[in-house]
């Protein structure tokens, strides 16, 4: 896995990690929106490397949850 996959499926201070399916899904802690708003947009940015993700904005630019879905490794 590629290093901010490694951080995105770690818990960490701004989100917690549930596993759903094929993929997880990373919800943000409470109090730690602008830390995981952050993480989402470098995710989104990033997504088709190793990984792509689902968000769904609770408000433009705001998020509270992101799905994440690791990319099987390329031959």
């Amino acid at each position: 896995m590629g290093r901010l996959l490694d951080r995105l499926l770690t818990r960490s201070e701004a989100h917690d990690v549930e596993v759903e399916g094929d993929g997880y899904m990373l919800v943000a802690r409470p109090g730690q929106g602008d830390g995981f708003n952050a993480l989402v947009r470098e995710a989104a940015a990033r997504s088709g490397e190793d990984f792509v993700v689902f968000t769904t904005p609770d408000r433009p630019h705001v998020y509270s949850r992101m799905f994440v879905l690791p990319l099987p490794p390329m031959a």
